[in-house]
């Protein structure tokens, strides 16, 4: 039967034949050099993985570290007890006290709302309990009127940073601003101020 089929084309079998074992064992080393490099980059995900983990955990325990000393009564100390508008204030209370000056009863409204009610005053929401921390709301029980002296004040209290000339005191609460909403109120040659509400989530670590 050998004998019919043309010597070229034996020669061709029996070369092809011979290299398959040789094909074989370059497909299995492509394969396996396949799995390798396959293994080598999940390793390379999972080491990055551990890193970001690790990093994530050391930034968390420093940040805890940083606010277990915080004030629980620091919004009532250092946010609540703010005035505002002080060079009104100052203004009105001069006029008032000036003999020569006809004190209106809009300018006792406005000096009485400026002293007595234009404050910050939160009502605090239901507290959230997990294993490291509890959080709160806290929200505005009203608008305020402010300047920018007077935000520069607030943000530099609620961030816990140094803002312009105003620094926070120690000891702060992890403070997150939920809803920070700011119109223009009324400009004057001599006065700028503005409405504010606020909307904040306290953070307070076991």
């Amino acid at each position: 039967m050998l004998e019919n089929i043309p010597r070229k084309r034996l020669l061709f079998y029996g070369l092809f034949i011979g290299l398959l074992p040789l094909i074989f064992v370059a497909l299995h080393f492509y394969s396996q050099l396949e799995k390798l490099n396959h293994l080598k980059e999940t390793i390379h995900c999972t080491h990055d993985t551990a890193i970001m983990r690790e990093k994530k955990q050391a930034t968390n325990m420093a940040v805890i570290q940083h606010f277990r000393e915080a004030d629980h009564h620091y919004i009532d100390k250092y946010l609540e007890s703010l005035v505002f508008l002080e060079a009104e204030i100052e203004s009105l209370q001069k006029l008032e006290n000036n003999k020569n000056f006809a004190f209106d009863d809009a300018l006792k409204k406005r000096l009485e709302y400026l002293t007595n009610n234009n404050s910050l005053a939160f009502t605090e929401g239901i507290v959230q309990s997990y294993p490291l921390f509890q959080e709160t709301t806290e929200t505005l029980v009203h608008p305020v009127e402010v300047d920018v002296e007077d935000i520069q004040k607030i943000l530099s209290r609620i961030e816990a940073i140094p803002i312009g000339p105003y620094a926070p005191p120690s000891h702060p609460p992890q403070l997150l601003i939920l809803d920070f909403k700011i119109n223009r109120k009324n400009i004057s040659e001599n006065n700028e101020a503005f409405s504010l509400d606020l909307k904040l989530l306290k953070r307070e670590f076991l």
